[in-house]
């Protein structure tokens, strides 16, 4: 099933005449104009809510954002079970009970789940309902008028009958370690009757806790084949694969549950075949509703009414169609053909209200004989049983969602008020300035600016690009990253991660570390507005409600100052300001509009040129001349040439006086 596609309507400015606009247009124009209509990109409430995982994780209560677009528009839910569904509900034992049989001199238990101690005395299972109660003499007076109503009625067929088994086996939670480094790589392992399912070609590699996204469907016959045992093996190269846990489902006590346990009840009856939460039952509400009715020896339902005063009779009790829906959501709802008839929809609200087993799935525990009671981890998931004869709906799809390519550029334009850590020679204080950034979980993927060097009033100027590719869940708002945690590990593991940006801005540093001078997060999907000038940004901006902030990948381009700042004394103190460009795109438009790292070809989207950094900043050892013209020549130079001529002058004098003697007695003796 295809997930339905929404879009956004923006606010379009009006126009006198959108037909005569379109008319004075040349074909290609129209068709170009008539196709970017048609690509709108959908609204990012649509895609959070595209596909059946939305429904997983609203269940598990993980995002508010589902919370609050299920209550907006009135979505079908989940329900989930923090326990097994058979303990949840009586072990489903409303129309008969299992007793375990056993070989003679051993106790029987009445209790299925419960192990024996001696598993070689256990021959099988005995289901059925005893029914003792006293006959009064006035019963027999009236069973000679009327025979007396049969306590065992209604009740569902005996004979074998042949089902279709649809397990869908979402995730694992905690399992046990049993590799070396506290890993496991699981993959699944299922029997029922002769049937057996081998998933070892879809291991998962180092996860305790897995996403499988898995559906198996296989024939049984019921109930020989009453037993579905599911295990979760530990992948490994070398040896046999070790049992991580396993758990055992009864499909006879759902399939013949009054409470229609072989197939969850949704919460909304929807027949639009294009819609993702289709109706994917074989029986539909009202018939449904007969069969129970019929179970437990009631008077079939019945309908009274049209419209908003449609009733419906069950066991005596009567159920109004205003009672579960507005005239406004009645109305909304007549108007859309997603939505069934009132009759089927009324019929399924009162099956909730009869508490049968909702749309759901189930936690289950896993064990393992090697450690007896201790649990080995827990699965979500749930069980499907059809009739064999019957139509059979689409599979629901919880294949895992696939991550789309996308491309994170940054421009670091400049930096002001940068804290100054270093004194030079002359005593001025200055700093040798370069930013690092990188993406949260992505550490060895982080890119640097080169250095402005001897910045003496914290201004560093860069024009310096940085591209990150990465992979990326939309709807979960997740960056996926393969990493591998240790040296031994062969695979590399994935690890769903926030989309944030490190940044870091040091001081560089020749013959010791370079020193850290301030750092800021910044989340892609709440990013903090930057502002648009130096002198108004302060750590006043990372106050910001959660509400009034940006998502890089609906904004796409933003531009502005951030503060960094030093909290290594436990209170934020502002160290700098970062002038960052971000932009985020898919794979595609990246290569249709290529850029380098830095200021490497192609230096395109846009073109960065050299920045105009002062002269002060060079670095000491790749200019040593440099270095005299800047710390001593431009500021002392009259001195110096002062001290020249002097120190001539005197070398002068010196010599005047040193060949003066020798002069003169020359000249008066005609030597």
């Amino acid at each position: 099933m295809s997930p339905t596609n929404g879009s956004f309507l923006g606010t379009e400015e009006p126009q006198d005449d959108p037909k005569n606009t379109i008319s004075k247009l040349s074909r290609k124009e129209t068709r170009k104009l008539k196709q970017g209509e048609e690509e709108k990109e959908p609204h990012p409430d649509d895609i959070l809510v595209s596909d059946w995982w939305s429904k997983y994780y609203h269940a598990l209560g993980k995002d508010p954002r589902l919370e609050r677009v299920f209550k907006e528009r009135g979505l079908p839910t989940l329900k989930m079970y923090d326990e097994e569904l058979e303990k949840a509900h009586g072990r489903f034992r409303d129309i008969m009970e299992v007793v375990k049989l056993q070989r003679p001199d051993n106790e029987l238990s009445s209790d299925f789940e419960e192990d024996s101690d001696d598993e070689d005395a256990h021959v099988g299972l005995f289901k059925g309902s005893f029914k003792i109660y006293p006959i009064t003499e006035e019963m027999h007076k009236r069973a000679e008028i009327e025979p007396p109503e049969l306590m065992f009625q209604n009740l569902p067929s005996n004979t074998p009958q042949d089902v279709i088994v649809r397990i869908y086996i979402i995730s694992g939670m905690n399992l046990t370690p049993l590799d070396f480094g506290g890993s496991v790589d699981p993959y699944l392992w299922i029997r029922c009757g002769k049937t057996i399912i081998d998933d070892k070609a879809n291991y998962m590699t180092r996860q305790i806790n897995p996403e499988f996204g898995r559906m198996f469907e296989f024939r049984c016959s019921l109930p020989r084949d009453s037993q579905l045992q599911v295990r979760v093996m530990d992948h490994d190269l070398i040896g046999a694969n070790d049992l991580v846990g396993s758990t055992t489902i009864d499909l006879e006590d759902r399939f013949l549950s009054w409470r229609h346990a072989s197939c969850g009840v949704a919460t909304q009856y929807i027949v639009d075949k294009e819609n993702k939460d289709l109706w994917r039952d074989t029986t539909k509400p009202i018939s449904l509703l007969k069969t129970i009715c019929v179970l437990k020896g009631w008077k079939p339902p019945t309908f009274k009414g049209k419209g908003s005063t449609l009733r419906l009779y069950v066991n005596g009790s009567e159920y109004k169609m205003k009672f579960f829906e507005s005239n406004k959501r009645r109305r909304d709802i007549g108007m859309d053909k997603t939505y069934g008839k009132d009759e089927q929809r009324l019929a399924l609200y009162v099956l909730h209200e009869l508490d049968v087993i909702p749309e759901h799935f189930e936690t289950r525990t896993l064990y393992n004989d090697d450690c007896p009671g201790i649990p080995q981890g827990k699965l979500h998931l749930w069980v499907d049983i059809f009739p064999y004869d019957r139509n059979l709906p689409n599979p629901v799809n919880i294949t895992p969602r696939a991550t789309e390519k996308m491309c994170l550029r940054l421009i670091v334009w400049n930096t002001q008020d940068v804290i100054l850590s270093d004194e030079n020679i002359m005593g001025e204080r200055m700093s040798d300035i370069y930013v690092k950034i990188n993406l949260e979980g992505m550490p060895n993927d982080s890119q640097q600016t080169d250095v402005h060097y001897r910045s003496l009033t914290g201004e560093g100027n860069f024009n310096w690009r940085m591209v990150y590719d990465f992979d990326y869940l939309m709807a979960e708002q997740k960056t996926v990253a393969y990493t591998k945690k240790s040296f031994f590990s062969l695979d590399k593991e994935m690890e769903k991660l926030d989309p944030t940006l490190h940044i870091k801005v040091y001081d560089y540093d020749i013959f010791s570390s370079d020193d850290l001078l301030g750092w800021a997060e910044l989340s892609l999907v709440a990013l903090v507005p930057p502002t648009k000038t130096a002198k108004e940004c302060k750590l006043d901006v990372y106050e910001t409600p959660v509400e009034k902030r940006i998502s890089i990948f609906e904004k796409k381009k933003i531009k502005g100052f951030w503060p960094v700042f030093d909290d290594t004394l436990g209170e934020q103190e502002l160290t700098g300001k970062v002038e960052l460009e971000i932009e985020i795109m898919t794979e595609e438009e990246a290569l249709e509009k290529p850029a380098g790292q830095g200021r490497s070809e192609p230096n395109d989207n846009p073109v960065l040129e050299p920045p105009d950094r002062p002269d002060t900043s060079f670095s000491f050892f790749m200019n040593p001349f440099m270095v005299f013209k800047i710390l001593i020549w431009d500021k002392y130079k009259w001195k110096i040439l002062m001290a020249f001529l002097i120190l001539l002058l005197i070398v002068f004098i010196g010599l005047l006086f040193y060949t003066s003697p020798g002069a003169i007695t020359a000249r008066i003796f005609g030597a």
